[in-house]
């Protein structure tokens, strides 16, 4: 027997038919920052199968988003001074970055997809999927450590067996080439215009390549002091 799940996600009413209890609790799980008891007048509905990982749910709710001006991008985020945005193919260390910033005390946005819209004030940032998927299992922090931001610096992880340091990404055409491959594109091409003029946006926005290694996880003051030391040179 189906379940149903009714959310609201940024303005987006939308009724998810699950395949069962199991599925409809993984999904919940989810997009627990989103559930509502009943939404009236669903923009949209989606069937959720049994065969499809939870997180694939995303997939289903993207393209709707897309056409609200909301877009999604392979990366984690949270707070500091401003939204730090951190992107990069997998296992370059997002979630362990969401992970870091959680221990730290930091709010968060996302360690895996983060929304992505334009406004008045620049990019904001808005998160996604309540909980972190991290190596050796699943975290769900508090509902109230998840909050929207304003971008205000990009990361960009990357294992180093060595020291720890960063590098500033100087050329923006640089920047476009790593978050391009990242950035959720959608099938249609007068949205994807507006994507694009989206990312050469956020190309203007202070970058950098973190070079980081296990020593990260044994002394959380690596991480403050990294972040530190991106907002003292931009600041």
């Amino acid at each position: 027997m189906g379940s149903i799940l009714n959310v609201n996600i940024y303005g987006l009413r939308a009724r998810i038919n699950c395949f069962g209890l199991e599925e409809k609790e993984d999904v919940a799980r989810l997009l627990s920052l989103f559930l509502k008891d009943e939404t009236e007048e669903a923009e949209a509905t989606l069937d959720f199968r049994k065969k499809e990982t939870p997180q694939e749910i995303g997939g289903l709710l993207f393209p709707h988003l897309a056409r609200k001006g909301i877009w999604a991008m392979h990366s984690g985020g949270f707070h500091f001074h401003g939204g730090h945005l951190t992107t990069g193919p997998s296992d370059c260390g997002k979630s362990t970055f969401s992970h870091m910033a959680m221990k730290n005390g930091l709010d968060l946005l996302s360690d895996d997809i983060t929304l992505l819209r334009e406004t008045p004030d620049g990019v904001e940032m808005l998160p996604f999927y309540s909980t972190m998927y991290l190596k050796n299992g699943i975290i769900s922090p508090e509902r109230e450590r998840y909050k929207p931001a304003t971008l205000k610096f990009l990361i960009l992880p990357k294992v180093n067996n060595g020291s720890i340091y960063l590098k500033k990404i100087k050329k923006k055409i640089d920047l476009l080439r790593k978050l391009v491959p990242q950035f959720l594109w959608s099938y249609n091409r007068g949205e994807q215009k507006r994507q694009k003029r989206f990312l050469e946006m956020m190309c203007h926005y202070p970058a950098y390549e973190v070079y980081w290694g296990s020593g990260l996880f044994h002394d959380h003051t690596l991480f403050r002091g990294i972040l530190d030391e991106i907002v003292q040179s931009d600041g």
